[in-house]
């Protein structure tokens, strides 16, 4: 899939934009707070309907956009094009009464719900600070996986929800515990609806973390001169195999269940870990046992990258990982995402640096943003298309 045109009204810097975009590689150049990122971020949205900051949305409307209408708003456009065909997509954002946010999501020119997003743009997104995937809170990379799987299936959107939504009343119910004595029939009720649907996310987690694991290790090999080997070790909170604590073991394939296991095996395996540890939930007020708790770790040459990697050795696994998302959003959606990359450079020796550069100049639509443009080599920039930011304004250079 390509964008072919973006337009934005009233989106962080940009008060008004209209850019035509080519397929292949285009570099956004520009000092800092000109509006690359915000950019990215734009076109981010369009593919998910939230920012990757985690930010609200009300923080993507254009500041000072208030001065000029009763309610500010923010529109963002993009047209695709796709192997079905060309596509609309745009997204709408006002603040209305009381200070709420409403989103008004349309596919050639239909009204959706966020749902019906999935594989309409696909991304992946690079953003300087994503190097915290490795060794940052495990909520980052819980994050990662499910805004990557949001992207290529409403099934897992759908669990993710369902789970999400129960696991939130139960919580609450598990407070109350802690003022009056309550039935354990009452957590049962949001046990029904919490359990198959956190079997399906975690099974589609695990699932997930092995074809990405399988693509990225090559990856990570060329980036580093073949001089380290990548793992990514899905860790699930609950695991019948292994006791919740239980830390990565080389060679250990945590992209399958259990051997033998299938999803109402889980379930069963799911609701007697809950039934265990409802005593502690209980006092503790919150559900202990769950994917919300799982975490995944990235392991090079036996080395956990997360505890004792160098920055430049944790850059390289995020690029590899993000390079392999790329692959396999592929073949999950059977059509090519757009690459986006903010000062990918930064932090990576020159051998990795030339790797990167060498992987992705003849990529599929790619946008790549600097400060500095003399970062990259004469032969990538003669491939493409240049851009120039300065204070939300967007010109191509001849």
């Amino acid at each position: 899939m390509i964008i072919r045109h973006l337009a934005l009204t009233n989106v962080r810097l940009y008060a008004r934009l209209e850019l035509d975009l080519p397929g292949g590689l285009s570099i956004i150049q520009g000092d800092n707070a000109q509006g690359k990122t915000s950019l990215l971020e734009a076109i981010y949205y369009l593919a998910t309907s939230h920012s990757p900051h985690g930010t609200s949305d009300r923080h993507v409307i254009r500041w000072g956009a208030e001065e000029e209408a009763p309610y500010p708003y923010a529109i963002l456009k993009a047209d695709l094009q796709r192997r079905d065909g060309l596509h609309l997509l745009e997204i709408g954002i006002q603040r209305a009464e009381g200070n709420r946010m409403r989103k008004e999501i349309r596919i050639d020119h239909i009204n959706r719900r966020g749902i019906d997003l999935v594989g309409q743009l696909a991304v992946v997104l690079f953003l300087p600070g994503d190097v915290d995937l490795v060794s940052g809170a495990p909520v980052l990379r819980r994050d990662y996986l499910d805004d990557a799987l949001s992207q290529v299936d409403a099934g897992y959107v759908h669990s993710l929800d369902q789970y999400n939504r129960a696991l939130t009343q139960r919580n609450a119910l598990l407070r109350q515990a802690q003022e009056r004595r309550i039935d354990p029939d009452e957590l049962e009720v949001w046990n029904d609806q919490m359990v198959p649907a956190g079997v399906d996310v975690a099974l589609k987690r695990r699932e997930a973390v092995g074809q990405l694991t399988r693509m990225a290790a090559p990856v990570h090999r060329e980036l580093s001169g073949n001089r380290e080997y990548l793992q990514i070790v899905y860790q699930p909170n609950f695991d019948p195999a292994a006791p919740p604590a239980a830390t990565y073991q080389m060679g250990l394939d945590n992209s399958r269940p259990p051997d033998g296991m299938d999803s109402a095996d889980l379930q069963t395996a799911f609701r007697a870990a809950l039934a265990e540890r409802q005593r502690d939930e209980m006092a503790r007020g919150m559900t202990l046992v769950g994917p919300h708790r799982d975490d995944m770790r990235f392991i090079a040459n036996g080395i956990d990258l997360g505890e004792f990697g160098s920055r430049g050795q944790q850059r390289t696994a995020v690029l590899a990982l993000k390079l392999a998302e790329v692959n396999w959003m592929r073949e999950r959606i059977g059509d090519e995402p757009v690459l986006l990359l903010d000062e990918v450079l930064a932090e990576l020796d020159p051998g990795r640096r030339q790797s990167l550069l060498t992987r992705i100049s003849d990529s599929h639509q790619t946008i790549v943003t600097t400060t500095d443009i003399n970062r990259f080599d004469q032969d990538f920039v003669r491939k493409a298309a240049v851009f120039t930011v300065n204070g939300g304004i967007v010109k191509r250079e001849t």
